[in-house]
């Protein structure tokens, strides 16, 4: 009997030690009200308006670029430590910057590739490729960004009721994840074709963490797939502004500052 509760004891512990978070560093936002973003190097980008900074371990100082003709940024989408998409919605604009802020071959306006209201884009592990939602005809599209052609398309994706407002787009193993602002969850193949499609509470996120999918409420996170045995954790703050879930990192908003974990599994 002792030689099982010590084996028990020992279990618990492992299992708790398991599940540990490992504050990493702290960043720091221009401004708490900023837009921000992390690539894989941990670079910190923040916009407001259509004005970027940069900022690189290894610099004192920021890059920093305003884009006039975009109007006003609407998301940065880090490829790696070298490259970023940049996108508008106001003005139906993307591009691809350096790891200076520079844009690569011009802007693309994709008013003049018969899109006509794109809202949400998301980066591929594919070089060179960028998934688009145009809410118009609720069309989801694969387009090429070095070639600016479209290579997939699909027409009323989610099934045409009402307004479909993505509140999570990215891809995960080559698919496509949607999360709807009413619950609705929907994940496409890299052919566009529907394999999965559920309900979730309206209040819940969806996130990509160590190659699996995890829908998290407030502080606590829950894997996805109803196949699998529940798991869950709770982040290690209990009140933060805001959470990105970013190359298997956490990254928790508090007020001006970032705090990134690592949480051992």
């Amino acid at each position: 009997m002792k030689n099982i509760a010590c084996i028990l004891l020992l279990f618990t512990a492992n299992l708790l030690i398991a599940q540990t978070w490992v504050l990493e560093k702290e960043l720091e936002l221009k401004d708490s009200n900023y837009h921000w973003t992390s690539d894989e190097w941990g670079q910190l980008y923040q916009w407001d308006g259509n004005t970027l900074w940069l900022k690189q371990n290894q610099n004192s100082l920021p890059f920093q670029e305003t884009f006039k003709n975009l109007g006003q940024i609407t998301s940065v989408l880090p490829i790696n430590g070298l490259r970023a998409f940049i996108f508008s919605e106001s003005q139906q604009m993307l591009g691809l910057l350096d790891n200076t802020l520079q844009v690569k071959d011009g802007l693309i306006a994709l008013y003049e590739h018969n899109f006509s209201n794109v809202s949400n884009v998301a980066s591929s592990y594919r070089p060179d490729f960028i998934w688009l939602f145009d809410q118009y005809r609720e069309r989801l599209i694969l387009f090429n960004i070095n070639t600016a052609q479209t290579v997939q398309i699909v027409d009323n994706c989610f099934g045409g009721i009402g307004t479909a407002v993505p509140k999570a787009f990215f891809e995960y193993q080559q698919n496509l994840v949607c999360l709807l602002s009413d619950g609705r969850y929907f994940e496409f193949d890299r052919n566009l074709t529907l394999v999965k499609k559920m309900m979730l509470p309206a209040e819940y996120q969806v996130f990509e963490f160590q190659h699996k999918l995890w829908k998290q409420k407030g502080n606590q996170f829950e894997n996805l797939d109803p196949s699998q045995a529940t798991i869950n954790f709770k982040t290690p703050l209990a009140r933060f502004n805001h959470v990105q879930v970013l190359q298997d990192r956490f990254y928790f908003q508090e007020g001006q500052k970032i705090k990134i974990y690592r949480l051992n599994l």
